[in-house]
C-alpha cells in the first residue's frame, strides 16, 4: 500500500479490512490488521469494529478477541458495541465464562453494559434453560436503570415455553409485559407455538382470538403455526378457514406452507380443496416446486384421477420444472392401476432418459401387467 509517498492511514486500513471481511478473505484482513499495527498506527473503534464484526460473523471469535482486547489492551478505549459483539460470539459458542470475563473487563475499563449486553446474556440463559439466572438478569437490568425491552421479555417467554412452563409464560405476558406495553405478535406466537406442540390446540385457538381482541394483528407465523396444528389433528376445515382468513388479511403463505396444506388435504382425501389451494398458490406468484407438484399428483393418483395427474406432469415440464424420481413413480404407478400400459411405458422411457430407474416392485408390477 501507499502511492507517491502517501502512507495509508487508519481510515484506509479500515476500509480495506471491512471489504476483505465482507468477501470472506479473513486471512488477508488479518494481514492488513498486522500491517497497520507494524506501522505504528493505533486502530480506532471503527477499525476494531470492522475486524471484530467480520471475524465473529464467521465464527473466528478467539482470533477477534486476540487481535483486539488481547494485543490492544490499554491502547484503545473500546466502545460497548465491540464488547457486545465479542460477548455474543462467545455466548454463541457456549463459552459463557469467557463472555462473563469480557463483561467484567469492560466495566473495569469504564464501559458499562447496555441493553444489548444484557439481552445477549438473557438469550443465552433462556436457550440453556437457566431460567432463574434469566429472571435475575431482568431484575438486575431494572436495578441498574435499564428497562428491559420487548426482546428481553420475549426471550424469557421462549425459555419458559421451552421448559413447558406455559402458565407462568402466559402470566408474564398478560401481567408484567402487558402493563409495560411490551406484548407483541412475537409474544403471542411464542405461547401459541408451545401450546400446539403440546397438543393444546383449543387453548392455542383461544389465544389467537384473544390477541385479535386486544388489537394485536396475527402475522404469517401465527397462521402457519395454527394451520399446521389443525392439519396435524386432521381438522382440515379449521385449517382451510384459517387459510382463507390469512389470505383475506393480505398475509400470504410461502411455498412450504402451501405445499404442507396441499399434501395434508390430499392425504385426507380432500383433493378438490387441495387443487383449489394449488391454483391459488400459482395465482399469488408463489412458484410451485417439484415437491408441491408431487403432493397434488399423489392425491390425484390415489383418487384414481390419473388423467389430471398427467396434466400436472405435463404442466410442470411446460414450466421448465423437471420431474424427479418420485414424480415418475407416482405417474407410472397410477397408470398401471388404470391399466393404461402404453402411456406407462412411455413415461418409463422418459424416466430412464432422465437417469432414474423404477424400484423392483413397481417395475415387476409393470412387467406383469404388460405380460398379462
Amino acid at each position: 500500500m501507499g502511492a507517491k509517498g502517501k502512507e495509508p492511514d487508519v481510515v484506509s486500513y479500515t476500509i480495506l479490512i471491512s471489504g476483505l471481511c465482507r468477501i470472506g478473505r479473513f486471512d488477508n484482513a488479518v494481514e492488513m490488521w498486522h500491517a497497520m499495527i507494524r506501522k505504528g498506527l493505533i486502530p480506532d473503534n471503527k477499525a476494531c469494529k470492522a475486524l471484530v464484526f467480520g471475524l465473529c460473523g464467521s465464527g473466528k471469535v478467539d482470533l477477534a478477541y486476540e487481535l483486539t482486547l488481547g494485543i490492544l489492551r490499554g491502547q484503545v478505549k473500546f466502545n460497548t458495541e465491540i464488547y457486545n459483539v465479542l460477548i455474543h460470539g462467545f455466548c454463541g459458542a457456549g463459552r459463557i465464562d469467557k463472555a462473563q470475563a469480557i463483561k467484567t473487563f469492560m466495566r473495569r475499563n469504564g464501559c458499562e453494559p447496555d441493553l444489548v449486553t444484557y439481552n445477549v446474556f438473557l438469550n443465552y440463559c433462556c436457550k440453556e434453560l437457566m431460567l432463574e439466572e434469566a429472571e435475575k438478569l431482568i431484575e438486575k437490568m431494572e436495578g441498574n436503570g435499564l428497562e428491559p425491552d420487548c426482546y428481553s421479555y420475549n426471550q424469557l417467554l421462549k425459555g419458559l415455553c421451552k421448559a413447558n412452563r406455559l402458565d407462568k409464560a402466559y402470566k408474564l405476558m398478560t401481567h408484567k409485559m402487558e402493563a409495560k406495553g411490551l406484548v407483541d405478535v412475537v409474544s403471542y406466537n411464542t405461547i401459541i407455538r408451545a401450546l400446539c406442540k403440546t397438543d393444546c390446540n383449543k387453548r392455542a385457538y383461544n389465544l389467537f382470538e384473544e390477541m385479535e381482541q386486544k388489537g394485536i394483528v396475527p402475522d404469517v407465523v401465527t397462521f402457519t403455526i395454527l394451520i399446521e396444528a389443525s392439519l396435524k389433528e386432521g381438522n382440515s376445515s379449521v385449517a382451510k378457514a384459517l387459510f382463507d382468513q390469512m389470505i383475506s388479511m393480505g398475509r400470504f403463505p410461502d411455498r412450504i406452507l402451501y405445499t404442507s396444506i396441499i399434501d395434508n388435504l390430499c392425504k385426507t382425501g380432500k383433493i378438490g380443496m387441495a387443487q383449489s389451494i394449488f391454483h391459488d398458490m400459482v395465482e399469488q406468484g408463489v412458484g410451485a416446486d417439484v415437491i408441491s407438484y408431487n403432493a397434488l399428483i399423489s392425491g390425484f393418483c390415489k383418487a384414481s384421477r390419473v388423467n389430471e395427474a398427467l396434466r400436472l406432469y405435463e404442466d410442470m415440464q411446460a414450466r421448465a420444472l423437471d420431474p424427479d424420481e418420485i414424480t415418475f413413480k407416482l405417474i407410472i404407478g397410477g397408470l398401471v392401476q388404470e391399466k393404461n400400459l402404453s402411456v406407462a411405458c412411455a413415461v418409463w422411457d422418459q424416466m430412464m432418459e432422465k437417469g432414474f430407474t423404477l424400484d423392483r416392485d413397481l417395475s415387476q408390477t409393470l412387467i406383469n401387467a404388460i405380460n398379462s
